[in-house]
């Protein structure tokens, strides 16, 4: 799968992105990075939706916070030699 999956993140969550510490926006990115790879993780969990696939997953805790950051993303999968895309939609930062 890899350079399979292409990360987006909506430009509705830069501003909640920019409100993380240095730590939890790193957390933050090793999660993205992560699901670039593998979007359906063993981590991850299956919202129940019949028409699209929504998952969730958290980050590691922050290292200067220990906050940790829960992403929903959508899992469009790859299409006629185009690569699949995670669609970040909403992201929740707490302890």
């Amino acid at each position: 799968m890899t350079d399979r999956w292409i990360v987006v993140v909506r430009r509705n969550l830069y501003s909640e992105i920019a409100h993380l510490s240095p730590g939890g926006r790193r957390a933050l990115h090793d999660a993205l990075a992560a699901l670039a790879e593998d979007p359906r993780p063993a981590e991850s969990r299956r919202e129940p939706l019949r028409t699209a696939e929504l998952r969730r997953v958290a980050t590691a805790p922050a290292a200067d916070t220990g906050i940790t950051v829960t992403l929903l993303y959508r899992v469009h999968d790859p299409a006629e030699g185009r690569p699949g895309q995670v669609e970040v939609l909403f992201l929740v930062a707490g302890p």
